[in-house]
């Protein structure tokens, strides 16, 4: 099944377009940070919401980081950094988490070799001013980490958004010198640019389906858009993307706002049906398919086990045993090999003709030996040497 935390864009912060890197960072990490090259202050200490943050392949303050990338561009169009935002499913731990976001970030230094941050956000709560209860409560250190991450994991109060913010340098940072050197353009090149995002997007799923199935979570991650996913076989038809309200609905009532989130609704109340439908439907089948590959088993072995049973019959009717005939009558025994012994004393009575080894081992003599003489017979006529077989 499709988890919902399904969420990953990649954007660029740019001079002229978007907040610099200073206050972005500022803002994603709920702190104030000053702004050398403009003389600006950010300061979002009052915002609360931050779960976890760290940085990777810079060791020497969050604040001086983009203070240095920002030193590092000169023109006022400039690209400083990117920013990459996902969700988080809410089953994972915070540790869980910090995890996937720590490999993840990892990854992204051995590949391009940026420097960067990553910070980790708590849902919205349905309430405001429940939120903000809160986070007083859990500032002022009334309630415990356990207790407010599950607060924080309670759909009744929350809409279980967990996010993440990764902030990475636009430029490649020598890992001996500590300098930032050229941009990375292998994010920026058409040629090479969708494959690399691609490459992003697929590594993220990997590692986060990996920790759902750890955290033995049934649903998954999937990234792909609608249409790739009904072409494969993947998810219903009829499926729709919802549409994007943006910040409009946290800014009180605007023009159209209430009408998009309206549609937003229907969309996704639309999609879950499909997807109710759909799943119920695969359920069938898979159990259709179990049933007959069972059938198929059994028959399957049910016909070797019987070409086994015909073929030790015709190997057992084609095997004569000494003595006996495959008819079921007795044979004469006159016919068959026998003991030398027995062979021996039936020649010597004259009852049969044998062919007695010159070089025999033992003597029989008739008069002294009662086996040459059976019960009710007549003694024998000869006497013979008698030569066992080996």
């Amino acid at each position: 099944m499709k988890h919902k935390a399904c969420h990953f864009s990649l954007s660029k912060l740019t001079r002229g377009k978007t907040a610099g890197a200073v206050a972005r960072a500022a803002y994603i990490s709920r702190c104030r940070f000053d702004d050398i090259r403009t003389g600006q202050s950010y300061s979002y200490r009052s915002r609360g919401g931050l779960l976890a943050e760290g940085a990777f392949n810079w060791l020497t303050g969050i604040e001086r980081l983009w203070n240095e990338v920002e030193r590092m561009e000169r023109r006022k169009n400039s690209s400083v950094a990117r920013e990459i935002k996902v969700s988080i499913p809410a089953e994972l731990s915070l540790a869980e988490m910090q995890r996937v976001l720590h490999g993840y970030c990892c990854n992204l230094v051995d590949r391009y070799k940026p420097a960067g941050q990553w910070v980790i956000h708590a849902p919205k709560f349905h309430n405001k001013e429940d939120g903000k209860n809160v986070e007083r409560q859990y500032q002022a250190g009334k309630l415990s980490d356990a207790q407010y991450h599950r607060i924080l994991k309670d759909p009744a109060r929350t809409n279980l958004n967990f996010h993440a913010h990764i902030l990475m340098s636009n430029r490649l940072k020598d890992q001996e010198t500590g300098l930032f050197g050229d941009k990375i353009r292998c994010l920026d090149r058409l040629d090479t640019g969708p494959e690399e995002v691609q490459f992003m997007r697929d590594e993220w799923e990997l590692r986060t389906n990996a920790a759902l199935e750890r955290a033995k979570a049934q649903a998954r991650i999937d990234l792909r858009s609608y249409e790739k996913m009904i072409a494969t076989g993947d998810a219903p038809e009829g499926l729709k993307a919802q549409p994007h309200v943006g910040p409009e609905a946290t800014h009180g009532p605007r023009a159209g706002c209430n009408d998009r989130k309206r549609l937003r609704g229907e969309v996704r109340e639309s999609n879950d049906h499909l997807w109710g439908h759909w799943l119920q439907l695969r359920a069938l089948e898979r159990a259709r398919a179990r049933e007959e590959d069972s059938e198929r088993i059994a028959s399957e072995r049910e016909a070797a086990r019987r070409a086994k049973a015909e073929g030790a019959k015709k190997k057992i009717a084609q095997e004569v045993v000494p003595g006996e005939s495959t008819s079921g009558h007795d044979v004469d025994s006159r016919e068959q090999p026998c003991d030398p012994l027995l062979a021996a004393i039936a020649w010597a009575r004259g009852e049969a003709k044998a062919d007695i080894d010159p070089d025999s081992d033992r003597r029989l003599d008739p008069e002294t030996d009662t086996a040459a003489t059976p019960e009710g017979g007549e003694p024998a006529k000869h006497t013979i040497n008698v030569k066992a077989r080996r």
